[in-house]
């Protein structure tokens, strides 16, 4: 791990950064399967629900920082169960990634416990999150932190999927 890592709060001058690491996240994702294939503009959405995220009381984005430089984020918030279930908040860890060069190096399990210890303030006591299938590294990272399957979400083309080409603005 990194000696000097500090995990904080993003602020909005950490959103250009946090941009880039989503787009670096985004084309892993569309290596394994086209799906993930980004919108020429999709880096911009990204960043417009950020900066909503930043002012929600329900949500936050912690980043991880070293000597100046942002080397992962994650993204957390409180949603509702439906009213027929007795718990009735919980806890979704709905983004997350670290620099492809700093991997491995206990930057993701410190962003966790910091996402798990501010859910502990919330009073969250059941935290979700999804993962591809297709992407094993998280799968396994998630499996590590002691995350388990409780639902498989399916899906079916009905028609061929036409994928923009990646933008690199």
């Amino acid at each position: 791990m990194q000696r000097d890592l500090k995990i904080r709060k993003a602020t909005s001058a950490d959103l250009l950064a946090v941009v880039e690491l989503w787009k670096e996240l985004m084309d892993f994702h569309s290596n394994l399967d086209s799906f993930f294939s980004r919108s020429l503009d999709g880096h911009k959405s990204f960043r417009s629900w950020i900066e909503k995220e930043l002012e929600s009381d329900s949500a936050e984005l912690f980043v991880a920082e070293s000597s100046g430089e942002l080397l992962g984020y994650i993204k957390t918030e409180i949603s509702n169960y439906p009213p027929v279930f007795e718990l009735k908040k919980f806890g979704v860890i709905s983004d997350a990634a670290v620099a492809g060069e700093y991997r491995r190096e206990g930057i993701g399990e410190a962003l966790y416990r910091h996402a798990m210890n501010w859910f502990r303030e919330k009073d969250i006591k059941r935290v979700e999150l999804r993962v591809a299938d297709v992407n094993h590294v998280a799968l396994g990272f998630w499996k590590k932190m002691g995350f388990a399957p409780y639902m498989t979400t399916m899906f079916k083309q009905t028609q061929k999927l036409i994928c923009n080409q990646t933008g690199n603005e």
